[in-house]
């Protein structure tokens, strides 16, 4: 009974500062979410480091835009890249929430940033001559930006298109969205606390690949779960010191949150999904064993 208490009393103590940043994430969604499409698209050369910037805002809304902008070769593939590299969704919140952590947050999204704007501008240069055959021109994508962002879904599948009720998106949304983390962080809170208790440290800590170079790997494979919620585990385990600071680099730098799944539905080309894939997974792990490596833990 104490490990659910003590799981309790933990998740409590992150709901204030939860409430505030889902609030503010869902104000920047409902005002500005409709633009970031349009932006992209006008910066082609350096969509990448746009990218780059719009993905590490803590939702996952913006990789689900990429993705069905990229389908219609809006933007360029290092741009998509960058957005997923990027992304953040919901492990920004949650670390944010932890005292102790709070402090990491800067460097992680800066380590992400890096990375999404050097992986996603060498590929566009990898790839130029194939580049201008897959871009449109702005003047004759608008069309296709608007009905890429008109039919797209944000974090959790709400609607985030013109129609959109504002007390939905800036109210209820928010506090739907805060008692589903509540919820999951207990519940992955009392399951870590009763494993720990059951098991036992050294054991879970050899299940993870603890203090291995392969750890980045395995938290990259979490990472590839197309769901907000593979973040929160991520920095959950990373919390209870399962994983190192480099494997939950490496498990959000492949985690593309929904984008993941609407690319995988929408893109015809199955070669170039995989491949995309594929350059997503490599990086992270390559980067968050370098991480790991150079920090030590």
């Amino acid at each position: 009974m104490y490990l659910l208490r003590d799981a309790f009393t933990d998740t409590v103590r992150l709901l204030p500062l939860l409430a505030a940043v889902y609030f503010f994430v869902s104000f920047l969604e409902y005002r500005y979410g409709d633009r970031m499409g349009p932006f992209l698209a006008h910066f082609h050369k350096f969509g990448p480091v746009f990218g780059a910037l719009v993905g590490c805002i803590p939702q996952c809304g913006f990789s689900v835009v990429a993705s069905a902008l990229y389908v219609k070769r809006v933007i360029s593939v290092g741009t998509l890249l960058a957005v997923f590299l990027s992304t953040s969704d919901e492990a920004v919140p949650i670390l944010l929430s932890m005292p102790d952590k709070a402090h990491l947050v800067g460097t992680l999204i800066l380590i992400k940033v890096v990375i999404a704007v050097t992986a996603g501008m060498a590929l566009d240069l990898i790839l130029h001559s194939m580049r201008v055959s897959k871009l449109k021109r702005a003047s004759s994508s608008k069309a296709d930006c608007e009905d890429a962002i008109m039919g797209h879904s944000g974090c959790c599948a709400h609607g985030v298109d013109k129609e959109r009720s504002k007390i939905k998106s800036m109210l209820i949304h928010p506090l739907w969205h805060t008692a589903k983390i509540f919820v999951f962080l207990f519940v992955l809170s009392a399951a870590l606390n009763y494993s720990v208790y059951l098991i036992g440290e050294s054991r879970i800590e050899g299940l993870l690949l603890n203090g291995t170079i392969f750890q980045p790997f395995l938290a990259s494979m979490i990472g590839l779960i197309p769901n907000c919620f593979a973040s929160v585990l991520l920095a959950g385990l990373f919390a209870k010191g399962a994983i190192s600071f480099g494997s939950m680099v490496a498990g959000l730098l492949a985690g593309a949150g929904l984008g993941m799944l609407v690319l995988v539905k929408e893109s015809k080309d199955t070669k170039d999904t995989i491949s995309i894939i594929g350059l997503l997974v490599g990086i992270s792990v390559i980067a968050g064993m370098v991480i790991q490596m150079l920090s030590g833990k």
